[in-house]
């Protein structure tokens, strides 16, 4: 009889493990996750399994959305609309929550569910008209795409690496079927 894999929804596909059952690496992780974030996300608790992965992924993530070039408000708005076409619900819901304490009044995100701009600036809109390409058909981008953007090569690449960031975790979330937070 050939060995399966029976996958039951509802049931975590991977234990998460709490800050109290955490040591070393994991530890720290969680310990500067907490500070930086006021809780440990089921994402990183999933993670900790592999506390190299868990690190790294925290560090990426530290780097690519602090405040830089772009600001974080905008790489939050990307990730939501990443989140929003790869249809991962827990990510979703996470940016989704974020961008309501930033301010975003939730009729603003609910256009923005839908891919409508309107309500949002202009460079906004703009960002994220690129991110609907970028995001699933990033074979069709051509010069006038990037010429319609209009950002300096730093700010194109922060965009660059907040599209890949999460539609990596995009992924990992939906596929583990990680309980939102």
């Amino acid at each position: 009889m050939a060995n399966s894999i029976t996958v039951l929804k509802g049931k975590d596909r991977v234990k998460k493990i709490e800050l109290e059952e955490s040591t070393g690496i994991v530890k720290d992780v969680f310990l500067d996750i907490k500070a930086q974030k006021g809780s440990i996300p089921n994402l990183f608790k999933t993670l900790a399994h592999k506390p190299q992965i868990l690190r790294s992924t925290w560090n990426r993530m530290k780097s690519i959305m602090k405040d830089e070039e772009l600001p974080v408000k905008v790489k939050k708005l990307v990730a939501l609309r990443v989140s929003i076409l790869n249809n991962a619900e827990y990510c979703i819901n996470a940016h989704y929550n974020g961008l309501i304490q930033l301010g975003y009044p939730p009729e603003v995100l609910e256009k923005v569910r839908e891919g409508d701009y309107q309500l949002l600036t202009e460079v906004e809109a703009r960002i994220l008209e690129f991110v609907d390409k970028a995001t699933n058909n990033f074979w069709e981008l051509g010069d006038d795409d990037f010429d319609e953007l209009a950002l300096q090569e730093e700010e194109l690449l922060e965009l660059i690496a907040v599209i890949d960031l999460f539609s990596g975790l995009n992924r990992t979330t939906a596929i583990l079927d990680i309980e939102k937070d």
